[in-house]
């Protein structure tokens, strides 16, 4: 471990916003190395992304001299060694005096960091970057230690910035209850990594600063319901940078964003880039006023008028013309769905996401209810074919624990088989790969979402095969690889409920007329 430096002048008296668990409760919260996704993953952040942090941070110039800044979950010193670069060069600019630059090191620059390796090949990476500025032996302020439990920054940083760890928080195992203790983690099933924004912001002074690259789930995600609620109290949110649908961490699928926050900023406005891929910069500034971008408790980044749009749209009670569902989770697919060796119990089902057409095995009655296994392995084809799959099912259980193995994972769609509805795929980039499908009574849906509604298909076709409805999707920002985006059972509940409504005011709509209307006269977005 690092040795602190006891002689760093840091008021450890001064408090922030939120305390650590208590002593006691000062136990390894990472946990177990495989569950470390940063660091069992090793996704580390690529420099490019370190200097972007740091200039929006303003982290540049002679400014920057005597002045704390902490990486809290500091990996293998990418921020920290282009940190002690500028320091270097900052200092070198009005002094040459290398005694009292390696002093500036051991007192200003910090860094915590919980894996061994890791923090191994930080502490060797700063003696590089240190050694080309003639400055050795340097005693490091970097901490072999889980900075959930750390106290000793809190209230006394300048800087706070990172690439914090990516890991729900139920893949922690031991671990959740403690980490629940944390306010911006005690609501929904939360990320690590919303712990180390509480853990960032107690560590600011009254001027301080945080920037960080994170998931960008933070907006909208249930789990960071309360860390939202700070921000809109606090109002020190100053910049956030979307990367959209691009990825700069090998191995990584995360969709990510820089958000920066300035404690002497205090204001309503937040600046909204997007980033340039191709010239590794943010671009395309908007001002968005926090009560525009704040919509039912989520945050949401578009331009004014169609924050406007998607505010009404969503917080507009109307009636259900149509209910939105998900379709069946056998968690079976191979099992359930396929080339059956028996025809009894099975029925048509549509692959949403495909529309493509099998039969799938359906051990339930019309109202959604299971049959026995007593009946259905009457059939000695279902019974073969069952009990040679018996194994997968039961997924390592015993079948005195778990008995109805032979069922569907889950409960989901059951009771609608034997209704008319209309399925639809939830991964779309434009209208051309949205695929709006009706399905009979008796069939099933899966991988996607089906509607129920009286309303006639025509209508319903053209309402979600619109461009009206991509720029509806796109401004909800839920990215998928390739270019694609995804959305949920509510998402498409929202839009249709309130255009069928928008559509019934002004065309004398009757739901159950059957004659049609090719076009949709409305334009949301």
């Amino acid at each position: 471990m690092a040795k602190s430096n006891n002689s760093k002048p840091i008021n450890h008296t001064e408090k922030g916003d939120f305390y650590p668990p208590s002593s006691s409760d000062k136990t390894n919260l990472m946990g177990e190395k495989q569950n470390l996704v940063k660091h069992s993953g090793q996704v580390f952040t690529p420099a490019f992304l370190v200097k972007n942090i740091l200039d929006i941070c303003r982290y540049t110039g002679t400014d920057i001299l005597q002045k704390h800044i902490i990486d809290n979950s500091c990996g293998d010193g990418a921020f920290l060694c282009e940190i002690v670069e500028r320091y270097c060069s900052a200092y070198l600019q009005t002094d040459c005096d290398t005694g009292t630059l390696k002093k500036h090191l051991e007192q200003y620059i910090h860094g915590i960091e919980l894996e061994q390796e890791a923090y191994e090949n930080c502490l060797y990476n700063l003696n590089l970057v240190a050694h080309k500025y003639r400055i050795d032996n340097v005693q490091w302020d970097i901490l072999h230690q889980d900075a959930l439990s750390v106290i000793c920054f809190d209230g006394a940083m300048d800087f706070v910035v990172g690439n914090p760890p990516y890991v729900r928080v139920h893949n922690l195992n031991t671990q959740y209850q403690n980490v629940k203790r944390f306010h911006f983690a005690n609501a929904g099933m939360t990320d690590i990594y919303l712990v180390f924004f509480e853990i960032g912001f107690r560590m600011l002074n009254a001027m301080g600063r945080l920037c960080y690259i994170t998931p960008s789930s933070w907006l909208n995600s249930v789990a960071a319901t309360n860390m939202r609620a700070y921000i809109l109290a606090k109002k020190t949110l100053c910049t956030l940078v979307d990367l959209g649908h691009y990825q700069p961490f090998v191995g990584a699928t995360t969709y990510t964003l820089i958000s920066y926050f300035d404690k002497a900023y205090t204001s309503e406005i937040v600046n909204y880039y997007l980033y340039d891929e191709q010239e590794r910069k943010p671009k395309q500034q908007k001002q968005l006023h926090l009560e525009d971008i704040s919509i039912e408790g989520k945050f949401y980044l578009a331009t004014k008028q169609e924050l406007q749009t998607l505010k009404q749209l969503r917080s507009t009670t109307i009636r259900k013309w149509c209910v939105v569902k998900n379709g069946f989770a056998t968690l079976a697919d191979s099992v359930f769905i396929g080339d059956l060796p028996f025809s009894e119990y099975t029925i048509p089902i549509l692959k949403a996401s495909t529309g493509k057409w099998n039969r799938a095995f359906f051990p339930y009655d019309k109202n959604g209810k299971p049959i026995s296994k007593d009946i259905l392995f009457q059939n000695v084809a279902i019974k073969t074919y069952m009990e040679t799959r018996k194994a997968t099912l039961l997924k390592g259980k015993a079948e005195s624990t778990n008995p109805e193995w032979y069922l569907y994972g889950r409960t989901q769609a059951l009771k609608d088989v034997y209704t008319d509805k209309i399925a639809i795929n939830t991964i779309i980039k434009d209208v051309d790969s949205i695929r709006v499908e009706p399905v009979a009574n008796g069939s099933g849906v899966y991988s996607g979402l089906y509607m129920l509604t009286n309303v006639p298909f025509s209508i319903l076709e053209s309402l979600i095969k619109s461009d009206c409805f991509i720029r509806y999707i796109h401004t909800l920002k839920c990215y998928k690889s390739g270019g694609y985006y995804t959305f949920n059972s509510k998402d498409l509940e929202k839009y249709i409920n309130f255009q069928i409504e928008n559509y019934a005011n002004t065309a004398n709509f009757i739901p159950l007329d059957q004659s049609g209307i090719s076009e949709c006269p409305l334009t949301l977005f």
